[in-house]
């Protein structure tokens, strides 16, 4: 005879125990954690849209995590990241003397492009390079994702046709709403192994008040036949088949939309309470008064408050106003006292603000500006694991964006013959992973004590354990520029009779009877 028993999803009968307790169906607090098995795109995009529009009303209207996105930023693209041309000189037959040269030559070619004033590397001629980069990581920080095409234009006064037009991911989509297939995800075309040969994009946001007309959809191959990148698709793939990105915020994002509606109501209710408020009270009930007041059939009330109204008509009862004359009989002014609506709001706001800062992989101390408890050690501590975070994100994310920009650019400026290429050398398309290889220097590190760290690193120097194109990079600065930089400044010291040593001598000490109040 069988017996009845409990069997899971694929008929197996579930025992009382389990080997990981994470597994335990049975406890009681557990047995209603069930998630349903999902790919990584049957877990994401039905919510992808609900995700990205909460995300920016957020960012949009709450200031802490407004601000964490700009913490995001400053780190990571701060005022732009520059070019440190680095071609695999080996892979193409070349020397390292070749390639110094080289790549002086190329960044400088390189900037006229970025930094041109008239703005021709933006195909809308609004933003430069280091504009173009702010603003698409903030889209992926936004919009999980960052989305542009690479056009080619011909316009007069521009010195390449190369220029980049980034684009909102929610035109990604498919078009007419066509449900998602396997061959097509969001937006995203795709071939047999998975890989994006088209990107199906908008011409406007679904649902947008200012969008005028049908909204018709354009496809944009990936490439072109001989490879030249058309469009720019980056985001952080968390599972294998991930069409669509997301990012940290996405873990944290109910609890900072309950913090943000916390916040409000404490604040709120602190303003209430914070008035002195005044009410009159007095001690008879209605139907006393409506029998003292002689009042017949109709509401005995209407004719008390009618009483009242016509009797503090003529008295004029005021409060800040000084004046407190005689009350009608049986009333009393009585203060409310205020009181704070929630003892413990700072700290329930700190505990949770340590959480959402973990899922936004900053320290409690940058998410809230409150360093009111750190010390040496905890904040060097914090700023390392954050510098980590942040080198990543710059390397996977803001630098993969702007080499496949450098890319595009650097297939032209050899095509046109302003970027040299040796006799002998393999072409751009024959070898375009060397030629393309790059570095990108972005902010600084920082610093929490800077005379303790500079010693560090001399002596890390002195042994052989780092260089100084590491060290100046960590410092947002190109170690060439700053060589170039010392060796103009020498020659001019010695133009004037300045002696660079005395400039180094320490400051002799005061001595104790000497005055060094002036």
């Amino acid at each position: 005879m069988n017996m009845p028993a409990l069997v899971d999803h694929r008929g197996n009968p579930i025992s009382a125990s389990s080997a990981h307790y994470g597994a335990d169906l049975i406890a009681p607090e557990l047995q209603s954690w069930m998630p349903s098995p999902s790919s990584a795109d049957g877990a994401l995009l039905p919510d992808l849209d609900t995700l990205r529009n909460r995300t920016q009303d957020l960012i949009r209207n709450h200031g802490l995590t407004s601000g964490a996105v700009q913490i995001h930023l400053d780190n990571i693209i701060g005022s732009g990241l520059r070019l440190s041309a680095k071609p695999d000189y080996r892979a193409l037959g070349l020397s390292a003397e070749w390639a110094a040269e080289w790549e002086r030559h190329v960044e400088t070619e390189f900037r006229q492009w970025a930094d041109d004033i008239d703005c021709y590397c933006d195909a809308s001629r609004r933003k430069r390079f280091s504009a173009i980069l702010a603003q698409g990581y903030r889209s992926y920080l936004n919009s999980f994702e960052i989305l542009a095409t690479l056009e080619w234009l011909d316009r007069p006064g521009a010195r390449y046709r190369t220029a980049v037009q980034l684009i909102d991911p929610a035109r990604l989509s498919n078009p007419m709403g066509r449900p998602d297939s396997d061959t097509l995800r969001a937006g995203v075309e795709l071939d047999a192994m998975g890989a994006p040969q088209g990107y199906w994009i908008s011409s406007g946001i679904p649902g947008d008040t200012l969008q005028s007309g049908m909204v018709q959809w354009k496809r944009v191959p990936r490439e072109t036949p001989w490879g030249r990148r058309m469009v720019v698709h980056v985001y952080e793939e968390e599972r294998a088949g991930q069409t669509r990105g997301k990012n940290g915020i996405v873990s944290v994002l109910a609890k900072l939309k309950m913090l943000e509606k916390f916040e409000q109501v404490t604040l709120q209710a602190a303003i209430l309470n914070a008035m002195y408020a005044a009410v009159i009270q007095s001690s008879m009930d209605w139907q006393t008064v409506g029998t003292a007041m002689g009042v017949g059939g109709g509401n005995p009330v209407n004719g008390y408050m009618k009483d009242r109204a016509t009797w503090h008509k003529g008295g004029n009862v005021r409060y800040n106003g000084v004046k407190i004359p005689h009350l009608f009989p049986g009333e009393e002014l009585k203060l409310l006292s205020p009181q704070h609506p929630s003892a413990a709001f700072s700290q329930f706001e700190e505990a949770t603000l340590r959480h959402i800062a973990g899922g936004l992989n900053l320290s409690y101390e940058q998410m809230s500006r409150d360093y009111s408890k750190s010390n040496y050690s905890s904040a060097r501590a914090a700023m390392l694991e954050g510098w980590r975070f942040f080198s990543s994100r710059r390397h996977f994310i803001g630098g993969w964006f702007a080499t496949q920009i450098y890319a595009a650019w650097l297939e032209e400026a050899m095509d046109k013959g302003r970027v040299s290429t040796p006799p002998g050398a393999p072409t751009y398309l024959e070898a375009k992973t060397a030629w393309t290889r790059c570095r990108w220097i972005g902010p600084g590190r920082g610093h929490i004590d800077p005379l303790k760290e500079a010693n560090a690193t001399k002596v890390e120097y002195s042994m052989g354990l780092t260089t100084l194109e590491k060290e100046a990079a960590e410092r947002g600065e190109d170690w060439e520029e700053l060589l170039e930089q010392r060796a103009q400044e020498q020659r001019r010291m010695a133009e004037l009779g300045i002696d660079p040593a005395a400039m180094l001598a320490p400051t002799p000490a005061a001595s104790p009877t000497e005055d060094t109040t002036s």
